[in-house]
């Protein structure tokens, strides 16, 4: 299992997140973030290491607005912490470890 962590203008967030679920990512995080002259969106999901080629693939030309480079990606090895270890109530799910 992979985790792909992207930084993306939060102006493609909606197509992309559209385009990723045809790859049959089930769970998407996004994280926006926002001062007076930067916006910028993360968007944290798992992906088995089989698809991981088609999300960089989508999130390239989907996640970009044209202009010089916008958008960043780091592919991950996954590996999910114990359940005794999250805190009770502050895991809504896989993405949150």
């Amino acid at each position: 299992m992979k985790r792909i962590t992207t930084y993306v203008s939060p102006m493609r967030v909606h197509w992309l997140i559209g385009e990723l679920g045809s790859t049959g990512i089930k769970e998407i995080k996004v994280v926006e973030f926002f001062k007076p002259l930067s916006q910028i969106s993360r968007i944290d999901l798992l992906c088995d290491e089989q698809v991981v080629d088609s999300v960089c693939r989508i999130i390239h030309e989907v996640g970009t607005t044209g202009g010089l480079p916008d958008h960043l990606v780091f592919v991950n090895d996954f590996l999910p912490r114990r359940v005794e270890d999250t805190l009770i109530g502050k895991k809504m799910g896989e993405l949150d470890d």
